[in-house]
């Protein structure tokens, strides 16, 4: 895969072969755009993906300047069963049935088999946005356009779509809350609003957002607010001034508009994706959650899990798959002479295997940031390597960004070669918004503020963008050193 899924299968079906009656249960489909890990049967993973790429085929037939934009970075989809979604991501609340996350590893999705659907293509929308359109559209929008389309229904020949039903739950959030001021919810961002405003914030933009894409005339106000916002107009004002309407008037024409009108778009009939199905070997049913965790969560010292890792991975010491698991459990929070030696094993094996030289690059940025003395010597180290790994594929954004990184510990950085390296990372992954936080941060060091603006502009305004939103807008407003905070910006690696 050109960003991380494809190499992923090669190493596991490059693992030790063992009878068919002791396999696990984990599978495998990847197409152009997705691949999708479940512990499940073949017929419910090949589902999963092609529902995935009938709802991206919707939103691009709503939206004709996406359809012919490739994917350069594949979105991985983890099927896990109930508790497996805290076994990725053990800081979150027990409720959560799905998440979406980009980050400098990958582009990745984890849901419970049989749930949280709607929450899953919410997040794929917002994805889709980023990849297609990344502007710095207001957070009502953003959410709003999510909600909107995460209802579709798609007839069951796949030729037509109806786009404009509703979610039980914002509905009522609608009838039974009380409203949030008009030019607060046009102008903040889900994280400055209180616990007991986010389902009505959530309800009232997907009701305004229904409401303006269901009129022609509305529509294109809409459009004309937010070309006013993307060139920094006001939220609030572009939007006032686009419908010539008050608060108080929206207000009474929303609480009146009690019939949703549908969308109904067709589809013409196209060949399904080609699906390369991949039987995962017993290491999978081992460490494949695992190997999750490590790209994801944000908890990096946990003597238990490398423990965990640790005895699961001598099962398999012969497994390519359960020794690189292994090797970044290592880097992460173990013995990075062991991690090194492990990878070692597997490129004098397999010199070209690009993999193996990502995670080798990777694993000396991580000993860098646990080892300050030795930062700029393992960076050094690592650059090598990330040019090899980009050599080898130019079109993965990974090994882009980390060469990147490694020129952060230079004192010359950021040269504008060093700008041209992140601006092609972020074209080559704009979901990513730690390359975007970071070209933003480099393009300011070299006072190109406006070049600055337009990059951070969707950070700041990602509805989900939490510390990192919060860096944006201190670096926007002056409050971050961008002449060389080096704190300010996401941890390396």
């Amino acid at each position: 895969m050109k960003g991380g899924g494809g190499a992923l299968a090669a190493v596991l079906a490059a693992a030790s072969i063992v009878p068919a009656a002791a396999r696990a249960e984990w599978v495998q489909a990847e197409t152009d755009r997705f691949i999708v890990y479940g512990d499940a049967r073949e017929a419910t993973v090949r589902d999963y993906v092609l529902k995935l790429t009938t709802f991206d085929k919707l939103l691009r037939a709503f939206h004709p300047s996406a359809r012919k934009r490739t994917a350069t970075t594949k979105l991985q989809v983890l099927l896990v069963r109930g508790g497996g979604v805290r076994r990725v991501h053990p800081g979150l609340r027990t409720s959560v049935s799905g998440f979406y996350t980009a980050t400098s590893d990958g582009v990745f999705a984890v849901a419970v088999q049989g749930q949280g659907d709607d929450a899953l293509l919410h997040e794929y929308t917002h994805h889709f946005m980023l990849e297609n359109f990344p502007v710095a559209y207001p957070a009502w929008f953003t959410e709003g356009f999510a909600e909107y389309y995460m209802t579709a229904e798609i007839s069951s020949d796949g030729r037509q779509v109806k786009v404009g039903g509703y979610n039980q739950g914002r509905v009522n959030s609608v009838f039974l809350e009380q409203w949030l001021p008009w030019n607060d919810v046009l102008t903040k961002r889900v994280s400055q609003m209180k616990p007991d405003q986010v389902a009505v914030f959530y309800a009232q933009s997907w009701l305004l957002m229904h409401y303006m894409r269901s009129d022609e005339t509305r529509a294109r106000q809409l459009n004309a607010a937010v070309d006013a916002i993307s060139k920094g107009e006001d939220p609030a004002r572009a939007f006032w001034k686009a419908t010539g309407e008050t608060p108080e008037q929206l207000t009474r024409e929303l609480r009146a508009y009690r019939r949703l009108p549908m969308a109904i778009a067709e589809m013409k009939p196209t060949a399904p994706p080609a699906i390369t199905v991949t039987k995962l070997p017993p290491s999978a049913d081992d460490l494949l959650i695992d190997h999750f965790r490590l790209l994801i969560a944000d908890d990096k010292s946990d003597p238990a899990f490398l423990a965990d890792v640790r005895r699961k991975a001598a099962r398999y010491p012969d497994d390519s798959f359960a020794q690189m698991t292994l090797a970044r459990a290592e880097f992460e929070m173990g013995d990075v002479a062991a991690a090194e030696a492990i990878v070692q094993r597997r490129l004098d094996a397999r010199p070209d295997d690009r993999e193996a030289l990502l995670l080798a690059g990777v694993g000396k940025m991580i000993a860098g940031v646990r080892d300050s003395a030795k930062r700029r010597q393992y960076f050094n180290e690592a650059r090598p390597l990330m040019a090899k790994v980009y050599a080898l594929d130019p079109s993965d954004f990974r090994p882009l960004y980390a060469y990147a990184l490694c020129r952060s510990a230079d004192p010359a950085f950021p040269t504008e070669n060093d700008v041209d390296v992140l601006l092609e990372a972020r074209e080559l992954a704009p979901s990513v918004q730690e390359i975007s936080f970071r070209a933003g941060l480099a393009l300011l060091r070299r006072e190109r503020r406006e070049d600055a603006l337009k990059v951070l502009g969707p950070v700041l305004n990602d509805p989900h963008g939490g510390g990192m939103a919060e860096r944006a807008r201190a670096l926007i407003e002056g409050k971050g050193d961008a002449a060389g905070d080096e704190s300010a910006s996401p941890d390396a690696g």
